[in-house]
């Protein structure tokens, strides 16, 4: 059975709702774990050259698709 994934719109409505603020910068605040882990049930992967976190990585794919 696959796992089931959530949506990019289901994401951001998760992490607004654990306070993570969109219009700040990601290193102001300290949600990479957590941001992290919605980057996993989305089914993101970070680029393989990335040189930060995947939950700085996942801030801001969410931060370009939400405007």
């Amino acid at each position: 059975m696959a796992k089931k994934k959530i949506s990019k719109t289901e994401a951001i409505r998760l992490a607004e709702k654990i306070g993570v603020n969109f219009n700040k910068d990601f290193h102001s605040q300290s949600f990479g774990v957590e941001l992290a882990a919605l980057a996993k049930l989305v089914g993101y992967k970070k680029p393989k050259n990335a040189n930060g976190s995947t939950g700085r990585y996942f801030f801001n794919y969410l931060q370009r698709f939400k405007k």
